[in-house]
């Protein structure tokens, strides 16, 4: 969501509210778990006709062609800061948690991983551990476009990047 949004007011059951924020020890706010869901639930059916209009498929497609020429996905000079290490756009991203092997990629100045986009890389890395806090560093393997033909440890790109400051 953005930072700088018109909001409306929607029935939400106080029962429900109050179980999150009491479960969660305040942890979880129900109302950024909500627009989450629905945000998501969004993104995954862009394409389902049984939800949206033909004008609003139509409008799916286009934005997803914009995605797909705009700069942001496809300039080569546009990527993530993750400092000190800059990840240009098309760099892989990998991650092994319980025995699965997990990929993301930069697009453009977020990090799009299997199921969503993130904000950075420590976002993508615990969501993919379940919310349990990691050291990204450590547990994420990169694989820059024209430069690395096998993925390398973020701990010894940072290292580089360090000695190069």
């Amino acid at each position: 969501m953005d930072s700088v949004t018109d909001y409306i007011s929607i029935p939400f059951p106080r029962a429900l509210y109050d179980m999150i924020v009491i479960r969660s020890g305040g942890k979880l706010d129900p109302v950024h778990l909500a627009a989450e869901q629905v945000e998501h639930f969004v993104e995954r059916n862009t394409t389902e006709d049984g939800f949206w209009t033909e004008a609003g498929l139509e409008a799916f497609a286009e934005e997803e062609r914009v995605r797909n020429s705009g700069k942001n996905d496809k300039d080569i000079l546009s990527g993530h800061l993750w400092k000190p290490v800059f990840l240009i756009n098309g760099t892989a991203l990998r991650m092994s948690y319980k025995g699965k092997s997990h990929y993301a990629e930069v697009r453009g100045d977020r990090i799009q991983g299997e199921d969503r986009k993130f904000d950075s890389v420590s976002q993508w890395v615990r969501h993919v551990a379940g919310g349990t806090s990691r050291n990204a560093w450590l547990d994420v393997w990169i694989r820059r476009p024209g430069r690395d033909t096998d993925y390398r440890s973020a701990d010894d790109l940072r290292k580089e990047a360090l000695l190069d400051v």
